[in-house]
């Protein structure tokens, strides 16, 4: 399960209020992508009973990771240089992969191994091997100009296509290999994540206007 925002991650920490009567709460390790403020950017773990367990501190800004299968942490990190980091238990370096762009702020680890990296400036999906080879690049059509808040999370879907969070714009666009749009859902607000639902619904967290949204591939709110 991957928890990529502190929203999230206070779900899990207020779900125990949420079971019927008489059954134990459950309980939770939280793992938070603190973003500047007090203490400045890093990941923390955080027990149950509220108490710090583990702490990272990322070379820059970073707002997103993914727990891999072996509890390794992937996360992208967004100053100067920018790019990728897998990190061990213990914080020490397993992958890391420098991007040649302004910015990258999002990333995934891909079932074959390959990672994908949300560069921006230009706004475009890079799949990189573990050796840091470029396998594709795929253009994801963006009318913001400054690249800080041109792509958040993106994510391969089964069909092969690019699902990627459009943050400025307030949108959530799938783009086939070619670039080219197929599916798009916009008039939101500083779109940070799209998920594509097994029922074939996209699932759109909405930014400042503090909702999120389940919608049909003819973008019907459900």
């Amino acid at each position: 399960m991957r928890w990529k925002c502190l929203a999230v991650c206070l779900w899990m920490l207020y779900s125990g209020s949420l079971l019927m009567a008489g059954e134990a709460p459950h309980r939770h390790r939280i793992l938070v992508a603190q973003y500047q403020g007090l203490g400045g950017n890093r990941l923390i773990e955080v027990s149950p009973e509220g108490k710090l367990t583990w702490e990272h501190t990322p070379p820059s800004i970073c707002v997103m990771f993914q727990i891999l299968p072996d509890q390794h942490l992937l996360y992208a990190y967004g100053g100067k240089p920018t790019g990728v980091r897998e990190i061990d238990r213990q914080q020490r370096v397993v992958w890391d992969h420098v991007s040649q762009s302004p910015q990258v702020m999002a990333c995934e680890r891909l079932p074959n191994g390959n990672t994908l990296l949300a560069e921006q400036g230009p706004s475009q999906v890079l799949e990189v091997n573990p050796k840091g080879g470029v396998v594709s690049t795929v253009k994801v059509p963006n009318s913001e100009k400054a690249f800080h808040r041109q792509l958040r999370l993106v994510h391969r879907l089964r069909n092969g296509n690019v699902l990627a969070a459009i943050e400025a714009e307030g949108a959530a666009r799938e783009v086939d290999s070619n670039g080219k749009v197929v599916w798009e859902l916009t008039g939101l607000a500083d779109v940070y994540e799209a998920l594509r639902l097994p029922n074939g619904n996209t699932l759109v967290a909405c930014g400042t206007q503090k909702r999120v949204i389940e919608v049909t591939p003819a973008g019907k709110i459900v």
